[in-house]
């Protein structure tokens, strides 16, 4: 099982973008020194939290680093041109020791109608983005016609020595399926309980793979945080937890999921098989429990959310690195 870091770029509204960056190089270099295997940070736009965005934040925290995995979890494929993300993250491959690009499909309205790009047509500007970028990744003089994009003899000038592995994230089953078909993993989401991701691999997911001949392994997010007894972990992460899914809920999350109501909970009962909260050992036992039942090879750990301090995090990641990475 490898371990990695999830970035929570967002900070309280009012609070200092630069402080937030220090915040973020932080905890990547305690990773680092913990033993993470990886450090992703995703993407929103006009956001209710200050914000930082992936690409440029990535390339500074690829000097911070070295021996992990860098990635996108995700980039927003649609609000973009193909050719600029293929170049972007190219980039951020050049300045990587490993890199993985995370892209999805993207849910909020605000997004949408800020860039001009109508909402209905994410699912088709997503699967011509992903068709693009593995051929700027791979060919020279790329022709490419389609609904929303066309090229005649493109090349990107920094075309990686491979192609970097594409990570779709999907909550719906239709975007389960369409992960397993055209991506190399199914980056799969921190909002729905193992059940229901169990459930998707095993119908939906996993058919296709091995009719493809490919891994049915996946990397997984999961909002985490550990401490040294359950109710210290449990007291520290609702704190932060509780109001960033009720904002999730106002931004239209739910409305992404296979089941709508999913996230109209309980703290308590969200976390419930959801949420990878507690002492080293018991997170360690669910871990090999990922493994087991759903096949996952990469747990990404979402351990800080907004309004947390940077302190706090790194305390995590340091408790983490020492009596989580070497039991699994």
């Amino acid at each position: 099982m490898r371990i990695g870091l999830f970035l929570n770029a967002q900070s309280p509204s009012g609070e200092s973008a630069s402080a937030l960056a220090e915040d973020l190089v932080a905890q990547t270099r305690a990773a680092s020194a913990a033993g993470f295997d990886s450090v992703l940070s995703g993407q929103h736009y006009l956001s209710d939290y200050v914000q930082l965005q992936n690409v440029p934040l990535l390339g500074r925290l690829a000097a911070e680093a070295e021996g992990m995995t860098l990635g996108t979890g995700i980039v927003l494929l649609p609000l973009h041109h193909p050719i600029e993300v293929a170049e972007s993250l190219a980039t951020l491959d050049a300045m990587a020791d490993d890199f993985v690009a995370g892209v999805g499909a993207g849910y909020r309205d605000a997004e949408f109608d800020a860039f001009g790009v109508p909402k209905r047509e994410r699912i088709s500007r997503l699967v011509e983005g992903i068709e693009l970028l593995e051929l700027l990744w791979t060919e020279d003089d790329v022709t490419y016609e389609g609904d929303h994009y066309s090229v005649s003899g493109a090349t990107i000038s920094a075309r990686p020595p491979e192609k970097p592995p594409i990570w779709l994230a999907a909550n719906a089953d239709r975007a389960v399926r369409r992960a397993a078909e055209m991506s190399d993993a199914w980056f799969v989401n921190p909002h729905s309980s193992m059940g229901e991701i169990r459930e998707q691999k095993r119908d939906i997911y996993d058919p296709v793979r091995e009719e493809r001949g490919e891994s049915t392994t996946v990397p997984m997010i999961r909002e985490a945080f550990v401490a040294e007894t359950e109710a210290e972990a449990y007291e520290t992460a609702r704190e932060y937890l509780e109001p960033k899914y009720e904002r999730y809920i106002s931004w239209g999350q739910d409305e992404a999921m296979e089941d709508e109501t999913d996230l109209h909970q309980s703290f308590d009962d969200l976390a419930e098989d959801r949420f990878l909260i507690g002492t080293p050992e018991t997170v360690a036992a669910e871990l090999e429990r990922y493994e087991e039942e759903v096949g996952v090879d990469h747990t990404l750990f979402r351990l800080k959310w907004p309004g947390m301090d940077a302190e706090t995090a790194c305390e995590c990641i340091e408790l983490v690195g020492d009596e989580v990475v070497p039991y699994v």
